[in-house]
Parts: structure tokens; sequence; C-alpha cells
């Protein structure tokens, strides 16, 4: 009798701790174990990447017991690929990239999808549909909010230029064919003029700008598919002390865009904005996935035009 009860009292005093251990987060693997998330950026030689691995790292930190996340910044094109290549074979539960180009990423990140691990795409979109997710912007409805912002201010009359992005690359397509998709069908009076390379920074925005300037007088607004590319862009045209140019417009929702507009720079007129903070949330919809949650195959997150009229409300998320 008295060993029954020495077993009934040994058993109520272990079953908090099972009931805890039965009803603890779930969120882990069996067995204890972490899930393996690896994370590919492109070099963070911009302040957008910069913002975008602040913001990853900072979803990192909040859970390193049920999660071992390997975050890792390429050097360029050839490093993001041997990256990839060692993701592929390093037993992750899955693998997000924000590819550098789209183009170039889109075999590895086949073969990583037919070989059965989670793959998320991060803002740049590769090329097709073998992925298990995406998680981005609306590039092509940003490119039509310029359109018609351009459309509107020129009252459906004018002659513009373009600073394109990587010239061809899927996000690049998608910002332009959806600024032409508008601008073609609700201004036919805005005529384009010219399109250069501002890439993803300020020295090739400056130099793409330095380039078309002295071979078009009259320019009447120009449109920068980045906000950065803008900034070198806009440092040309004070220089030359073009009048003609009315305004310029960005994307990507930098600080020094911001400022600009924040101060009332006339020739800042907006940049069609979402911004890098989506990196952590990425990451996060990553730990939710491998913990059972499910989501459609394409997340986008909303656009917004941002002005000098409501740039205050955005300027803590600016890069």
């Amino acid at each position: 009798m008295k060993r029954r009860v020495l077993m009934l009292v040994a058993a109520l005093v272990l079953l908090p701790a099972l009931v805890l251990f039965a009803s603890g987060t779930g969120e882990g693997k069996a067995g204890g174990k972490k899930f393996r998330i690896a994370v590919s950026l492109p070099p963070a030689n911009n302040a957008w990447q910069a913002k975008m691995l602040d913001s990853v790292n900072a979803e990192v930190a909040k859970d390193t017991t049920n999660f071992e996340i390997t975050v890792k910044n390429a050097v360029d094109d050839a490093d993001q690929l041997n990256q990839m290549q060692t993701f592929k074979a390093g037993g992750y539960d899955m693998i997000c990239i924000l590819p550098g180009n789209g183009t170039l990423m889109t075999p590895i990140c086949q073969e990583v999808y037919k070989s059965g691990t989670k793959i998320m795409i991060i803002d740049r979109p590769i090329e097709g549909d073998q992925y298990t997710v995406f998680y981005g912007g609306d590039n092509v409805q940003c490119g039509r909010n310029a359109a018609k912002y351009i459309g509107d201010r020129l009252k459906g009359q004018g002659q513009i230029a373009i600073l394109r992005s990587y010239v061809g690359i899927p996000i690049d397509l998608q910002r332009y064919n959806g600024f032409m998709e508008v601008l073609k069908r609700d201004y036919p009076g805005i005529k384009v003029l010219v399109e250069g390379d501002g890439e993803f920074n300020q020295q090739a925005g400056l130099k793409a700008m330095s380039n078309i300037l002295p071979a078009y007088p009259k320019i009447d607004a120009i449109y920068s598919q980045d906000d950065e590319a803008a900034v070198g862009a806009l440092t040309v045209i004070k220089n030359a002390n073009r009048t003609d140019i009315q305004f310029i417009t960005g994307f990507g929702g930098s600080k020094s865009a911001f400022a600009r507009m924040a101060a009332k720079d006339p020739l800042y007129g907006a940049s069609m904005s979402y911004l890098p903070t989506m990196g952590g949330r990425a990451v996060a919809m990553a730990k939710q996935m491998l913990q059972g949650k499910t989501f459609p195959k394409d997340n986008i997150e909303p656009t917004v035009v941002v002005t000098a009229d409501n740039v205050s409300k955005y300027m803590d998320e600016a890069y």
C-alpha cells in the first residue's frame, strides 16, 4: 500500500513537468532539434540592402532556441551562386534568397526547389514559378503609380527620361513594364526620350544622367527605378542648372530621398516605396511555414507613394 502511495505521489510530482513538456512551445522539431534556415543576400553595398540585413538579423535574434539561421551576404553574383550550391547540400529545412540578379539565380533556385528543399524568394523575382514561396513588394504596381504621378503632374504632355535598374532582370522589367503600361494607356502625350541604367546606386545614377543631359536639352521629368540612382541623377541636374527638368521620381524608400522631400526640395517629387524592413517579415514567414502555417505562393506587400506631404510617416522605415 505504501509503495502504491509513493508511486502516486511521484506521478503527481512529475505530472506538471509532463504537461509542460507536452504543451511547451511546440515550435521546434520533434526531439528538440532546431529548424535550420539559410539566408542568402546580395552585397550590402547600398543603403537598402544594409537596412534589409539589419531587419533580417533582428528577426533571427528573436528565437535561437527553435531555429538555427545562417545569414550570408554575397560579394557578387558568382559568390551568391556558390553560397546557394553550398546551402543546397547543407541539409537546410528552408533556403531564403534575395537574388542579386534574378535571371542568373534562376537555375540554382530551380535546382533547390526540385530537390525538395523549401525555397523562399525575397524581393527580386526569379524567372518562372519553381519556388515554394515569394515575399516581396509590388514592383509592377509601383511602376504604375509612378506613371500616374508623372502623368498627372505633367498634365499628360511632356518629354521624360527613364533610369532603369540593371536592364532586363526580372525586377527591372516589372518596374518598367508597370510604368509603360499606364503611360501608353493613359498618357499618350508623354514621350520617352531616352533610357539609361541607374542600377541601384548613386554612382550609376550620376553617370547615367551625366551622359543623358548633354544630348537632350529639354526634359520635363525623370522616372528613376531606384531612389539612390535618383539622388545621384539629381546631383548632376542641379550642378548643370537644368531648369527645364521639373522633378524626378524615385523608388524604394531611401533616407536620402526622404530627407529631400522632407526639406520640400521641389525637384524630388515622390518615391514609389516598399520598405526594406520586409526582410525581417520574410524571415518571420519562413519560421512560421516550418512550424506548419500555410501561406499563398506569392505574398506581395502593398506599395505607397511617398511625397513631401506624407514622408514623415515613413522616415523610421527608410534605409
